[in-house]
């Protein structure tokens, strides 16, 4: 009796192997894996969207329009995003006769953006770009800390605060 018992138990163990035998060639040989164009659409990403209001700015003093279609390019060199940041090339100003200082607005730069085609600065909480005029000032260049601002008479490099680190 005993021997039936053991035979039963071999035959049984063999066929559950046989099972999982065909289980796995079945899968591995005969089923279709499925493609992204078969997963359904809820199981998709989706990409998020972010809108940016539109900054409205003053004409220009020479009665031009804003300038929207030749905007101003920086310089925006490409770089290595595993070297530290280096400053941008310094262009050459030469000095200009100063005049009786006169109250100036007071502008702020809350940061700048320099990964793209036309950076961007934030300016008293207003997104401008290179070409762009604040008040009696024109904004000529958008570097990764600074933005230099011209009028007729005064140029003013506007940096980020930078808050010290505890």
């Amino acid at each position: 009796m005993a021997e039936k018992k053991s035979e039963r138990v071999k035959i049984y163990l063999i066929i559950a192997l046989s099972i999982v035998l065909i289980v796995v060639v079945y899968f591995r040989f005969f089923h279709k894996k499925t493609t992204h164009a078969a997963v359904p659409a809820r199981y998709k990403a989706s990409i998020a969207r972010l809108a940016v209001p539109q900054v409205d700015l003053p004409f220009s003093q020479k009665g031009q329009g804003p300038k929207t279609e030749g905007r101003a390019q920086a310089l925006v060199l490409p770089r290595d995003i595993f070297e530290p940041a280096k400053a941008p090339p310094q262009r050459e100003t030469q000095p200009q006769p100063q005049e009786p200082a006169r109250p100036t607005m007071a502008l702020t730069l809350k940061g700048t953006i320099t990964g793209g085609e036309n950076p961007i600065a934030v300016i008293n909480d207003k997104f401008v770009y290179a070409g762009d005029r604040i008040g009696d000032y024109e904004v000529t260049t958008v570097g990764n800390d600074e933005v230099v601002l011209t009028s007729e008479t005064h140029c003013m490099v506007l940096k980020v605060l930078k808050i010290a680190e505890k």
